[in-house]
């Protein structure tokens, strides 16, 4: 059977975490998927990973993983980190904040599926799309980044700056190998 893994960046998500592994594991059992989770906490002041634990025992018969790092160390690691845990087929990376909702995770394997895509990208800047919670500030900033990069690159994308994507684990293998991260 085909597995999912989604890799969640976290850094003081204490608050969020429950509700975003309920949905999560709602999301896949809904459609009858295998998955594992992984949460990449970067030592959360807050308690994110004690949460996350809790959670493990919560949730025993699903496959909740937790990695701990020592510091924050960054989303690029984080994602490079959760890759060399995780063992699914498909990689999914979202953001622990509901930045990306996981109601669209089936809709994400359903267009890979019409067309064996290496990549699904989510859009905040779509019909339909949006994000929750966030400040004028952000918005201004995630908008001007990507009107200046669109302006410049032409890349035929409405999202350059959003993470919440679906890929082949050997897509995102072949991509990671060429990224060096900070």
């Amino acid at each position: 059977m085909t597995r999912y893994s989604v890799i969640l960046p976290a850094y003081n998500e204490r608050e969020n975490i429950p509700y975003m592994v309920w949905m999560l594991v709602d999301a896949f059992k809904k459609n009858h998927l295998d998955f594992e989770i992984l949460l990449v906490d970067d030592s959360s002041p807050d308690g994110t990973a004690a949460a996350y634990k809790e959670l493990q025992k919560i949730f025993r018969g699903e496959r909740l993983l937790l990695l701990e790092r020592p510091g924050k160390l960054g989303l690029g690691s984080a994602y490079a980190d959760g890759l060399k845990k995780t063992t699914g087929d498909f990689i999914i990376l979202m953001d622990a904040d509901f930045s990306h909702h996981p109601k669209f995770i089936p809709e994400f394997i359903k267009k890979q599926k019409e067309g064996d895509f290496d990549v699904v990208t989510g859009s905040r800047y779509i019909k339909g799309g949006g994000v929750c919670g966030w400040d004028a500030k952000r918005i201004i900033i995630s908008r001007g980044a990507n009107f200046l990069a669109q302006t410049l690159l032409n890349p035929r994308v409405s999202d350059l700056t959003g993470s919440f994507r679906l890929f082949k684990r050997n897509a995102l293998e072949n991509i990671m190998t060429r990224i060096i991260s900070k």
